[in-house]
């Protein structure tokens, strides 16, 4: 019972002091500069109009495909546990087990 006592209370330690991780940067160090503007004619539009409304157009093709996807239900149920229940959980287990 001791040593899983211990383990408790290095586990909780460890979470609390080192905490850092889940804040970590995830973007790179470098981000690479943005490509130099260009003016266009008005006949011609931007790549990246041209490619978002290709995906515009593409999406809203797939969605005419599947009309039946509005009255999807789901059949799983999934309970989530946050960390504050874990802390509650915890401390409870801490308290039942001193």
């Amino acid at each position: 019972m001791k040593l899983f006592r211990q383990f408790v209370v290095a586990a909780l330690l460890a979470v609390w002091f080192f905490p850092s991780a889940s804040f970590a940067n995830t973007e790179p160090a470098n981000p690479t500069p943005p490509a130099a503007s260009v003016p266009s004619t008005s006949t011609t539009a931007p790549a990246s109009t041209r490619s978002a409304s290709a995906e515009v157009a593409s999406l809203m093709a797939r969605e005419k495909q599947a009309q039946g996807q509005a009255d999807f239900n789901g059949g799983a149920v999934y309970v989530y546990v946050g960390s504050g229940a874990v802390l509650v959980l915890v401390i409870i287990l801490l308290i039942l087990l001193v």
